[in-house]
């Protein structure tokens, strides 16, 4: 892959598969696929289920649903941001795998945190939730693609992104799903040494992704010094 010079300073991070204009299978609504069981994986209507009861409630005295979950998502809208959800096995005193439960994970925007939430399938309530701050997991795709529109909103970035655009397709560029993209998460420390590693200071505690950007059946569009804080909403550039 071209343009990652600065990657290779600041040291490996964890990548997320993400496509701009599409979810992986880690993004907004988790693993969906088919069971061949009570034992397998989620199926994609119980994957919408969990995401469901995870969004719409908090853990309550014995698992009971109560008030809608607080926060705010990527851009700004009432509730935490969708991560992924996964089959949770639940193996008991004598090892059985009975009760269909999910992990869902949300990020809350409002305070910078990511959210375990354990749904039970079978009653619809949530069991148990947790909370933690500066862990940093690959951004989803809804996560790619609003860290491309801050990019592009950015008055220097977005005219230079625009430029490389124009100049491979004769095109203007509009809107984020004109391009490729993945993303990884950026944790500060990665920035260690660095010139401008201050403007970057906050990332880990916020949620900060770096973009691989490629015009469509064209190049990679040289995005290693760029750092996306979508916690602050905004775009920094390091190692210059």
């Amino acid at each position: 892959m071209a343009a990652i010079g600065l990657l290779g300073l600041l040291g490996a991070g964890t990548a997320g598969a993400v496509g701009a204009a599409g979810a992986d299978d880690r993004s907004d609504h988790g693993r969906a696929a088919r069971t061949s069981g009570r034992g397998g994986p989620l199926t994609a209507r119980e994957t919408a289920r969990a995401v469901r009861v995870a969004t719409a409630a908090k853990a309550g005295p014995g698992g009971a649903a109560t008030a809608a979950a607080p926060g705010r998502d990527v851009r700004g809208r009432p509730g935490a941001q969708v991560l992924w959800s996964e089959r949770h096995r639940d193996l008991g005193k004598s090892g059985d795998d009975r009760r269909r439960l999910a992990d869902v994970y949300l990020y809350d925007y409002a305070s910078d945190t990511l959210i375990n939430r354990l749904v039970d399938l079978g009653t619809g309530r949530v069991e148990r939730s947790s909370r933690q701050h500066g862990v940093q997991v690959p951004p989803t795709a809804a996560e790619v693609t609003r860290a491309l529109e801050v990019v592009m909103a950015d008055p220097r970035l977005g005219k230079g992104i625009r430029a490389d655009y124009r100049a491979q397709t004769s095109k203007p560029l509009t809107k984020p799903s004109q391009l490729h993209a993945q993303g990884m998460a950026f944790l500060a420390s990665r920035a260690t040494g660095v010139e401008g590693s201050g403007k970057v200071a906050r990332c880990g505690v916020h949620r900060c992704v770096q973009l691989f950007v490629r015009i469509p059946r064209g190049k990679w569009v040289d995005t290693s010094r760029i750092v996306i804080d979508l916690s602050a909403d905004r775009a920094a550039v390091i190692g210059l």
